[in-house]
């Protein structure tokens, strides 16, 4: 088949979060099942098309066009962006018989091919932009309320919608006034690692935080945890990966002054005598995370909201325990007790005490990870993940039959 992704994250340069990542290894996983594949996602600079593992990768810049962008910033900002998307997309399509288009929920990319459909367009549910909204507590603006509107189309002009657990199909149908019965559940996937030891025996214990410093992701209770774990495992080093965030009225975004940086209120938190245990170290690179995965012998994510949770698979991938909370559709990727430890959200006595618990007893730790990475191989494999969305992309494309507007 010929498949079009679009999606504004696409790594490098635009790997910001989940939606990047998942669009990556779709695309390779894709390509390499022999499906001709094509991304298009947003170029930072100019735009530019290169071929990247057999991927034709087409890079367009964002375009200003819309006209309104005092009070609808982030509504026009949307438009912009799912009107370059399609302008690239007829391109793409009339020179390549495009089959089967796929775009994520998130900023409503397929908004505008949705009205001008030549093939079936399938949308990847992610969190939803009025998840983020309510989830912050936000105002609901006439430009924030036009924004989730513009999602919300996208996803219901849809001819087949993705998402990765149950609990979020039934979250955003009941938001947009869907039957969840119409939604395809097909779990993200994730490439399985070999597993090789990075860090010598006997040595300090290692607990791994992987995420974007913000709020959502829980970040600021485990800081607050870290002086309860230390007071009994007191050798223990924290590695704190993901990009900062800044906090603006009613905004979170990548740039911002030292005011306004998330990690700054972080370090706060900290008491003194705790600071040297713990690094933050912003993004690094996938080969970087590899080796930190393989170094930690815990990994601990408290998101106070996950539609799926990428982060735990790729942790489980290695072998490595995990913590997340009960919330979103985590209970679907991690098995209390089994391949992982499920803590009441904001919870942070109980997030301490079974950090604490893993790292004090090792063999316990070790039995997670093992269970876990056999969870991952059965049930998150990039592999399975990929068989399961060329099957529902072929299903979709014999039910469809488009003529070009």
């Amino acid at each position: 088949m010929n498949i079009c992704l679009i999606s504004r994250e696409y790594p490098l340069d635009t790997a910001w979060g989940g939606i990047g990542t998942y669009t990556y290894n779709l695309a390779n996983g894709l390509a390499a099942a022999g499906q001709n594949i094509h991304v298009i996602c947003q170029s930072l600079d100019v735009d530019r098309e290169y071929i990247d593992n057999g991927i034709y990768v087409h890079k367009i810049s964002h375009k200003s066009v819309f006209p309104f962008k005092g009070r609808l910033r982030e509504f026009g900002l949307r438009w912009e962006y799912s009107q370059s998307a399609y302008n690239k997309l007829r391109e793409v399509i009339d020179k390549y018989n495009i089959d089967i288009v796929e775009a994520p929920n998130l900023s409503g990319e397929g908004f505008i091919y949705s009205f001008h459909k030549k093939t079936p367009l399938v949308t990847r549910l992610h969190t939803h932009y009025s998840e983020v909204v309510n989830f912050l507590g936000w105002n609901k603006s006439l430009d924030r309320s036009l924004s989730c509107w513009f999602e919300n189309i996208a996803v219901l002009r849809s001819d087949l919608i993705i998402c990765s657990t149950k609990a979020h199909a039934e979250s955003v149908s009941r938001e947009i006034g869907l039957n969840s019965k119409k939604i395809k559940i097909i779990p993200l996937g994730v490439s399985i690692p070999e597993i090789s030891e990075e860090r010598q025996k006997n040595s300090s214990p290692v607990v791994l935080f992987v995420g974007r410093l913000e709020k959502r992701k829980g970040i600021h209770i485990l800081i607050k945890a870290i002086p309860y774990i230390l007071k009994e495992v007191p050798n223990t080093t924290f590695f704190i990966i993901g990009r900062d965030s800044f906090i603006k009225d009613e905004e979170v975004s990548f740039f911002g002054s030292k005011e306004q940086s998330y990690k700054e209120q972080l370090v706060k938190m900290l008491p003194a005598e705790c600071k040297d245990k713990v690094q933050f170290l912003g993004y690094v690179s996938s080969e970087e995370l590899g080796r930190y995965y393989r170094m930690c012998d815990l990994f601990v994510a408290p998101s106070l909201y996950e539609s799926f949770g990428f982060i735990y698979i790729e942790a489980m991938s290695y072998a490595k325990p995990v913590i997340g909370c009960s919330v979103g559709g985590v209970p679907e990727v991690i098995k209390d007790g089994l391949t992982g430890i499920l803590v009441p959200p904001a919870d942070i006595q109980r997030l301490a005490d079974e950090i604490i618990s893993l790292l004090k007893d090792v063999d316990r730790a070790k039995k997670i990870g093992n269970l876990a990475r056999a969870y991952v191989e059965e049930h998150f494999s990039r592999d399975i993940m990929v068989r399961n969305t060329i099957d529902a992309y072929l299903e979709i494309y014999k039910k469809k039959n488009y003529k070009y507007i």
